[in-house]
């Protein structure tokens, strides 16, 4: 079992206070400084538009300024860390007011982002199709709706319009009857979804996540150095639902992200699916892009302790 040296934590630290993002450089001082939440909630606030949802490119592969469902659902994630205080609690409550304003009655859902994407700088796969009314993530329907769907669930009271039990069901009924998953991405949102709903729900998932995660997980260590779905980014922490995932190669996920750590000579770890979509006008996403996903390695390795303190 390889450890991450606390030399070598110390190096990505430094180097994360000087290249990354400030909301990712407090998400890092938050989980791993025992900092308050109170500069990490004005970074994240940063982010937040008038209308309640968040947009300016938090999503650093689009630079849509105005508010998205995608984009509010990252916002999401990170203020769920926080919502036992109350100004995280307030910006919590605008948001789900944007979430019940932006719900699409045709859709049972939100569709990822508006054609205003096209717009702005953004890399292919968040383009917009004017004859199909959506990007290609939105072939997906639980991307991100199943992940809003978690977080309205999770903060109901502050819901006044969108009835959830028939959502919840509708959910259900999207990934129970699949024929094939495609998309780990939405799998991730279901995972979301999991982890807030009831007993009973969690039941009618669990089946189809395991068989969903099954299909598309990658145990194959020779191509994990590709963006492929590797065994962490289903169970990021050991108190999390397995799924089956194979507990050998969560151990050796976690391995090859120390020596990945260690082999990136002491700089930032460079995201997986490459440069190549960002050498014009996309350059400071792809320098966001690796402090966001340094911190993610780190958070997972410190979950399974695998960092020397």
């Amino acid at each position: 079992m390889l450890k991450l040296k606390n030399k070598c934590f110390k190096i990505i630290f430094e180097n994360l206070k000087e290249k990354a993002r400030p909301i990712d450089r407090e998400r890092f001082n938050y989980h791993f400084n025992n900092a308050g939440p109170e500069k990490l909630l004005r970074e994240i606030k940063k982010y937040q538009n008038e209308d309640g949802g968040f947009g300016q490119a938090l999503e650093p592969d689009f630079r849509l300024p105005h508010s998205t469902p995608m984009a509010t659902s990252i916002a999401l994630s990170y203020l769920k860390n926080l919502d036992n205080i109350k100004p995280a609690q307030a910006l919590i409550k605008r948001t789900i007011s944007y979430l019940e304003k932006s719900f699409n009655q045709s859709r049972n859902g939100w569709y990822a982002v508006s054609n205003e994407v096209n717009n702005y700088p953004h890399t292919p796969w968040w383009h917009y199709d004017e004859e199909a009314k959506m990007i290609v993530i939105d072939k997906n329907w639980g991307n991100p709706s199943a992940e809003l769907l978690a977080y309205l669930y999770r903060y109901k009271d502050y819901n006044n319009s969108i009835d959830l039990n028939p959502l919840i069901d509708y959910a259900v009924e999207q990934i129970s009857e699949k024929d094939k998953y495609e998309s780990e991405n939405e799998i991730y949102c279901y995972l979301k979804l999991y982890e807030e709903v009831d007993s009973k729900t969690k039941s009618k998932l669990k089946a189809a996540i395991t068989e969903g995660i099954d299909e598309v997980i990658v145990y194959e260590q020779e191509k994990w150095e590709e963006y492929v779905p590797l065994p962490l980014d289903f169970v990021p922490a050991p108190e999390k639902e397995s799924f089956g995932v194979s507990e050998s190669k969560i151990e050796a996920n976690l391995d090859f992200y120390v020596e990945l750590i260690q082999q990136s000579k002491n700089t930032l770890v460079k995201p997986p699916w490459g440069d190549s979509f960002y050498q014009t006008d996309l350059k400071e996403a792809y320098q966001e892009w690796q402090g966001n996903w340094t911190l993610k390695i780190l958070i997972a390795l410190d979950n399974y302790d695998r960092i020397e303190k």
